[in-house]
């Protein structure tokens, strides 16, 4: 069969660029290997280009080139320069660098973070020239300033590896961070000495911050000023947890997450208000100019990957219209992404990247079918509901998958939801822009204006906590494995030729990928009701323990804990990733002996003269002094975090005595599997 890429070339090219980026992890051959082999096909294609008459080999060997691009460049991506900051520590001591900051990042209750590139580091009393990101951990009590971005800051910190994920099923924050290659946290002890600089693009995210600064001085409520500098601005840094997790919940927590519906918000806006001024004759300067200000809307707010992604894809949209070719949202869909991988192939893996482009892909994919199934007789009726329920239906259909295979949730109520506070968001869009500019004139005038937006964003923050609040349609503790993901992707794409023509031939395909579905599912739950097993979390100072019967678990937890922290990062993870529906909490009992499938466990902190002869494993909480108690133990279990120099001490006399030792701080997670009876 003839391979016809011409209709929709960049999404061939795309499909073929990202199964090379996928292979390169599962594949051996080096990336050097296989850019020689790029270069024979390109040579080999440019030799053939002119014989037409060998389009198919033409073809498939194009979509090769492609292939090899893509492997080639994720080995480039994945390659640690040698002039790299991570080759020149110093175990356990601070080193003086400068820095870079080149964003701020979310804070938490301790430190403020950011990402800054480490210029010059002290080594062995020299200093090196070095190049690399850092995640910068800034402790809010002992600096009250905030670090300008873009300035040079000469300092004193202490770089420590990215710890990987220590429990099973928990979010793996090494590989995050190392996918933007970033490979090291680095505490700062001191700044010693700071450089301002002088860069255009630098000066643009200073004025962002000033205009941030602007909005916490100003008179508006604490909600209204983070809903104004997340929507606008771009900065979550300071926002309630509570206000987060409701917009994660109701299925809006795009709303505060600048992307691509802000920015086409913005570029109608402008388009709008431009072509009322200058007329329908003069669309073509209309087109440029909304593109002109949606790039500085981009560059103000810090041109973050989902915002540069959304202008890349509308700007390639309207060049089409502008160059006089059809406008084809499939080639701006495949062309942006293109063009954003080979830069960095890491991006797929972002979430926001798969997210933004499922939603605009199903949009057009989905949107018109499911306009064309639910259309009624009423002209305004589709064109004020119909079609925006259309829009809203495809949007969360397509990402619906992607929310639950990485959030593990998904609200019904996300449609409704998102059906009232989108349009409502239009008003917000206006009233946000000239609550920004009010930032800028008397404080009288802005007063009135601050009233006025406060009571708006009141409304928005109610009755998304009002969705949020209706756990009945909130389903979490989802789990989906890749295939289930795939099949349930491939089901709904099916689902388009339903639409557009019910008939079995059209339905048969749907109900057979969801029938794979169902059965990956059904084996899923079913392998997971025949595991038994007893396990010992890392939690940091505190033991925690899991004693499980198929679906079904009894923890122990110290009293000490913090619960919610513990549920969220330890405990929810493993339950969901591990399907167990059922779960009993209990307070854990220091010095008690617990019996599990003939083995006997005992758990014991500081006071090692209560361990008891015969123990099969012995779990040990705090840095207690080494007894020959422990002998009779034949595995000794040290969970919470020990001092380093304890551990350091212990080891060769647990090497001595020929103990069977495991330190959760260092291994993980301490696991003992059983076959279900």
């Amino acid at each position: 069969m003839i391979l016809d890429i011409n209709r929709q070339p960049f999404a061939f090219y795309l499909t073929a660029f990202l199964v090379g980026v996928l292979a390169f992890p599962y594949v051996s051959i080096s990336w050097k290997i296989s850019s020689a082999v790029f270069l024979c096909i390109f040579v080999f294609l440019i030799f053939i280009a002119k014989i037409m008459n060998f389009r198919t080999v033409f073809s498939i060997f194009l979509l090769i080139l492609w292939g090899m691009l893509g492997y080639s460049l994720a080995g480039v991506h994945s390659v640690v320069p040698t002039d790299s900051y991570t080759h020149f520590e110093e175990n356990n001591s601070y080193q003086m660098v400068w820095a870079k900051i080149e964003e701020q990042k979310n804070s938490n209750d301790k430190n403020r973070k950011y990402f800054a590139e480490i210029e010059v580091v002290s080594y062995k009393n020299q200093q090196i020239s070095t190049s690399g990101k850092v995640l910068l951990l800034l402790n809010k009590q002992k600096f009250n300033s905030v670090l300008t971005q873009g300035n040079r800051y000469q300092m004193l910190v202490k770089f420590r590896e990215i710890s990987p994920p220590k429990n099973p099923h928990q979010f793996d924050y090494q590989k995050f961070l190392n996918r933007q290659k970033i490979l090291r946290m680095a505490s700062v002890d001191e700044i010693l000495s700071q450089e301002a600089h002088s860069s255009l693009w630098f000066k643009i995210k200073d004025f962002n911050q000033k205009v941030s600064q602007k909005v916490d001085e100003s008179s508006l409520r604490s909600d209204s000023k983070e809903f104004l500098k997340a929507f606008l601005l771009g900065d979550r840094s300071e926002m309630k947890q509570d206000n987060i997790n409701a917009y994660s919940r109701a299925g809006v927590i795009h709303l505060i997450a600048i992307s691509g519906m802000h920015v086409a918000f913005i570029f109608g806006m402008i388009f709008w208000i431009l072509k009322f001024s200058l007329g329908r004759k003069n669309r073509r300067i209309t087109i440029l100019t909304s593109l002109v200000f949606v790039w500085l809307f981009g560059c103000f707010v810090g041109l973050t990957a989902s915002v540069f992604r959304a202008c890349l894809m509308i700007t390639i949209f309207y060049f089409f219209e502008l160059l006089k070719r059809p406008s084809n949202l499939y080639h701006s869909l495949s062309l942006s992404a293109l063009i954003i991988l080979i830069f960095n192939t890491n991006e797929f893996y972002s979430v926001g990247f798969q997210l933004s482009y499922a939603a605009v892909f199903f949009m057009a994919w989905l949107a018109p079918p499911i306009f064309k199934f639910l259309k009624t007789s009423k002209t305004k009726l589709n064109d004020w509901f119909i079609e925006p329920l259309s829009i809203t239906l495809a949007a969360q259909l397509g990402t619906m998958p992607f929310v639950m295979f990485y959030f593990h949730q998904f609200s019904l109520m996300s449609v409704p939801a998102n059906m009232l506070l989108i349009p409502y968001s239009f008003l917000i869009t206006y009233f946000s822009v000239i609550e920004i500019f009010t930032m800028f004139v008397p404080i009288f005038i802005q007063h009135f204006f601050n009233i006025v937006y406060d009571f708006l964003i009141q409304i928005l923050i109610d009755g998304t906590h009002w969705i949020s609040s209706l756990k009945m349609f909130l389903f979490q503790r989802i789990s989906l494995n890749i295939f289930e993901l795939i099949f349930l992707i491939s089901a709904i794409i099916l689902l388009k030729y339903f639409l557009s023509k019910p008939e079995m031939k059209t339905v048969f395909p749907v109900l057979v990928f969801l029938l794979l579905f169902q059965t990956v599912r059904f084996t899923e739950y079913y392998l997971s009701s025949q595991k038994e097993n007893f396990i010992v979390f890392y939690d940091y100072q505190n033991p925690l323990l899991g004693f499980r019967y198929g679906r079904n678990i009894l923890i122990f937890k110290d009293l000490k804990s913090d619960s919610a922290q513990t549920e969220k990062f330890v405990t929810d993870p493993y339950l969901t990733g591990e399907r167990i529906e059922n779960e009993e909490n209990k307070t854990l009992n220091y010095n008690e002996t617990y019996q599990w499938e003939n083995l006997k466990i005992q758990v014991i902190n500081k006071d090692f003269s209560k361990i008891e002869d015969s123990v099969d494993y012995l779990i040990v909480s705090g840095d207690i002094p080494f007894s020959e108690k422990m002998f009779s133990a034949k595995e000794i279990i040290f969970t919470g975090n020990t001092h380093p120099t304890y551990w350091e001490n212990m080891k060769p006399r647990m090497k001595t005595a020929k103990l069977s030792v495991w330190n959760t701080q260092i291994q993980g997670s301490f696991t003992v599997d059983f076959p279900l009876r």
